[in-house]
Order: C-alpha cells, then structure tokens, then sequence
C-alpha cells in the first residue's frame, strides 16, 4: 500500500516559482506564481505569515503538462494591505495534500 500511496504522490507534483521576490504591493506591483502541474485538477493557493494567519485562500486551475499563472496583489482576503514581512503560500489540493509550496517577501515602501 505505502508504494501506491508514494506513486500517486509523484503524480500529483506541482512545480511553482514566484516573481518577483521580494515585492512592493504598496507601489502596485503583484506577485505572479507560475506552476506546472502533471494532473488537471482544481486546487487552492493559501498565503500565510509568519504566525500562521491566513490572508489569502485563492482557487487555481492546475492544467496537467502546461504552465498555468495566478497572481496575487499584497491584500487579504479582507482587502487590507499586508504588511513588512515574510509569507508563506502552499498549493493544497482539495483532498488536503500539499502540491506546492515557497516564500515572498514583502517590502512596502
């Protein structure tokens, strides 16, 4: 059972970048996330700070053997400013499974 558990896991990867990093929301710029996904499916792009609090829950399409784009313009999900700091965002399958994950710094000026 643990091998199945393990292929379906290599099935289900996603390759994801940010740019740019660090980024200025204050100034108007956004972060672009790129990913390449091997399986269509629909998933959720989550962006958290340091302690753990959820800004951001986004769906994305992940089309299998393609590049695929999101962005993300530094507000929450209550449509405030984020501030100074360092964030962590996952890509998380609807199942739960973690596809993807990073780091974007942002600098308000």
């Amino acid at each position: 059972m643990r091998k199945i558990s393990w292929l379906l896991t290599i099935f289900l990867a996603v390759s994801v970048i940010n740019y740019p990093n660090p980024v200025s929301p204050s100034t108007g710029q956004v972060v672009t996330f790129e990913y390449t996904a091997d399986t269509t499916r629909e998933a959720f792009l989550y962006i958290y700070d340091m302690s753990a609090k959820l800004f951001l829950k986004k769906s994305v399409a992940l089309a299998g053997g393609t590049t695929s784009h999101t962005s993300w313009n530094g507000y929450s999900d209550y449509n405030q400013l984020v501030s100074n700091g360092l964030y962590l965002y996952q890509i998380i399958s609807p199942g739960g499974q973690r596809l993807g994950r990073g780091k974007i710094w942002v600098i308000n000026q």
